[in-house]
Order: C-alpha cells, then structure tokens, then sequence
C-alpha cells in the first residue's frame, strides 16, 4: 500500500534517515543488562538515554517482587477490569492513593490513562487549550475528545499571559475550559510554571487544569508524588496523570482526581477501562515493591543522589561554557543545535567516545530545534558524568564547524 499523506512521509523520511545512520531504531547486544552500560555494535556504551532515574529497575526488592507475584498469581490475568482485577489491585491502589494523597486509577500506560480521561471528562461545550509542547500522548487523547465536538486550540509554549487572555475570551461562550500540560516537559526537561497555573486556577472558576507528570514522578516531592503535585497538591477541577514506568521502574499509568465522581466517571466510561488488558500480575508485583520503597524514608536519600547528580552536570557544562537550552532542574538535559546534520554528528562523536544520547529531530521537536537529548540516572556516577561533559566540550568546536 502506498500510503501519500504528507505527514506520514515526512515522518517515515526523517525516521528512515536516522535508522541508515545508525541513530535510531537500536536493539541492545547484553546478555544481562547492568542499568550503566548498553552494548551496541560490539561496544559498550555508558547510557545517558535512560529514563529510569532512580535506578530501581536493578532493585533487588523489585525483582524478588515480579518472582513472588508471578508464582502466586501467573503470568497474566486476562480479563477487563470491568469485571475482575487482580488481587494485587487493590493494595496497590490503596498504597497509591496514600503517596499521591487523591484519588487514584491506574492505568495499563501513562498513554491509554490519558485516552481514557480526556473524552469522558472533556464533553461538547467544553474546550481544550493545549500547551504548545504537551507530550505526543496528551494530544493523541485531545484529537479523541476533538472528534465529539470539542474544539482543540494550540498555545506557545509556557506562555501564561496568551492563556490568560484566551481563557477571558473563551469564558463566555463555553462551559469549561481545560489546559493540557506537562509537568516535567520530556524533550528540553523545563518544569512547568505549577504555581501560577494555580493562580489562574483560583482566578478563573471555568478553568480546569490537566498534567501530565510522568518524567516528574519519584525522583522529586514528597513521597515521590512528582513535581506537579509537590508545587500543588491536588484540589478541585485538576487531574494529574503520570507513570508507573520511568523513575518508578514497574509499568502502567496512574490518574490522580480530586473528586470520587471523576475517578468513577473515568473507570467505569473510560474506553482502556473497559477494552484494554490490565497491567499483568509480574509486574503489579513490582509495583508494590516500588511503591513501598516510595512510601519509606529511603526515598529522600534515592532523590538526593540523583539531584546531586543534576547539580554537578548544570556546573559542569557551566563551567566548559557550554550551551544548554535551559539550565535544567529535572534529569533531562537538552543541548540545541537547529539543523538536524549537525545534531547527528555530535551524536555519533559522542557515540565513538562510548556515550549514548538521544538524537532530537522533528517531529519530537521543531526542525530549528534539532539537538541532543540526555538524562541522568542513578546508575551513573559523578566520574561518568564528569567524562562525558569533557567529551561534549572537547567535540563541539568541530561540530559547530559544519554550520559554517
């Protein structure tokens, strides 16, 4: 089949190119993974991609977890939610609902909580204000909402006083307005102005504030709830969503509501509520085992290591002077280069000095805004960190050469 949208080209191109060249599309060589190294090609590369923060995937508490909840309960249990959870479920949920302090669901991914919330709370008569930057899975769910009639509007980026002056615009002609945003933003890992979105919150009774947390969870708040939810604990007309996965190192999503009656709205309308698999008993076993870690004071110490990481790195590239898009206070670092080629050049030097980054490109972001993306994780020590922005500095003057 030949397909001939635009968009779809576009994409397949841009992709394609990154496969041939070697940036995109791996798949690891380990034979048994160690959280600080991947193997590629014969050689093993320090991993400055990873999204596990904290590290706990290694955990030994979490693995024993999957092994107990596997042997009590199977592999899977596969049966909707509509009628029948796992036993695990319910401790979980519990356990949940005291580190978030609201009401939870969870989810079988971050993705599917997002397509389940939006078109049952958003309706006809409501309409969507998306952060121009919102991850790809929020948008995806806003389009469903889009297809009931629900008109779906694009901001700049963080700019509140444009939001400020649409949701004066908009008040009178519809009955609620929602805000679509992240909280920890996954390309550029800039942090979402939480506290005077709260403002406006307050200000406006129309406005509904929805977040998407999931880089934001464990390694920040109390708990580990996430950024979102240790600027603003949950009130009235708000929704959080995040994820099991990444720094929680288990797997699903969770939404976090104010209200009983949204969190039963959505669970029992939700369409992944009723027609998607639940999480599976392995890793609800993990979970649990996560969740417990989150909910000791052990947690203070696992967020200390890894901000002490996200310190070092801001004063290093400070001290090579060397450009960051922001000075980031999350673990996702994002050094911008605009053209693509320059960007995948940088990438393959790092790669040949044995450090793995991600290579950004549109459509993760605009095409001026190509770059390398890196995060930090626990798993990587003050010395890696140390070699890799040497490494950085030491590339980038020949970089930037192929701009002239």
């Amino acid at each position: 089949m030949n397909i001939k949208s635009s968009w779809v080209t576009a994409f397949d191109e841009i992709i394609s190119a990154g496969v041939n060249h070697g940036l995109a599309q791996h798949t690891t060589e380990d034979a048994f993974y160690n959280g600080r190294t991947i193997c590629l090609n014969d050689r093993h590369l320090i991993n400055f991609a990873l999204c596990s923060y904290l590290g706990l995937e290694l955990d030994k508490r979490l693995r024993q977890g999957t092994i107990d909840a596997v042997t009590r309960f199977g592999t899977q249990f596969a049966i909707s939610r509509t009628y029948l959870s796992a036993t695990p479920y319910g401790d979980l949920e519990s356990m949940l609902e005291e580190l978030f302090g609201g009401h939870v669901l969870v989810t079988p991914t971050t993705t599917l909580g997002h397509i389940a919330a939006l078109p049952v709370l958003i309706q006809k008569g409501d309409v969507i204000l998306l952060d121009q930057m919102v991850h790809n899975s929020v948008q995806t769910a806003a389009k469903l909402a889009q297809a009931q009639g629900v008109p779906v509007e694009v901001l700049p980026h963080g700019n509140l006083e444009i939001l400020e002056e649409r949701i004066n615009e908009l008040s009178s002609e519809y009955h609620h307005i929602w805000y679509l945003t992240d909280g920890v933003y996954s390309m550029f890992g800039d942090l979402a102005p939480v506290n005077a979105l709260g403002k406006l919150l307050q200000r406006y009774e129309q406005l509904y504030l929805y977040f998407d947390d999931a880089h934001g969870m464990s390694w920040t708040g109390k708990h580990g709830r996430g950024y979102v939810l240790d600027q603003m604990p949950v009130r009235e007309r708000m929704v959080v969503a995040t994820s099991l996965c990444k720094a929680f190192s288990a797997a699903g999503g969770v939404l976090i509501f104010s209200s009983a009656q949204m969190h039963r709205q959505v669970k029992n309308c939700g369409g992944p509520m009723i027609f998607s698999g639940p999480i599976q008993p392995p890793m609800l076993g993990a979970a649990l085992a996560s969740a417990r870690i989150h909910l000791s004071p052990e947690i203070e110490r696992l967020q200390k290591e890894i901000k002490d990481r996200i310190t070092l790195c801001n004063l290093l590239f400070k001290e090579y002077n060397l450009p960051l898009a922001i000075s980031s206070l999350s673990p996702i670092f994002y050094i911008k280069f605009g053209h693509p080629h320059i960007a995948a050049h940088m990438v393959k030097r790092l790669q040949d000095e044995g450090f793995y980054t991600n290579h950004a490109v549109y459509p993760a972001v605009s095409l001026r805004k190509s770059g390398i993306r890196f995060t930090l994780t626990r798993h990587l020590s003050a010395e890696d960190i140390h070699h890799f922005v040497k490494a950085v500095a030491r590339n980038l003057p020949q970089v930037l050469e192929k701009k002239l």
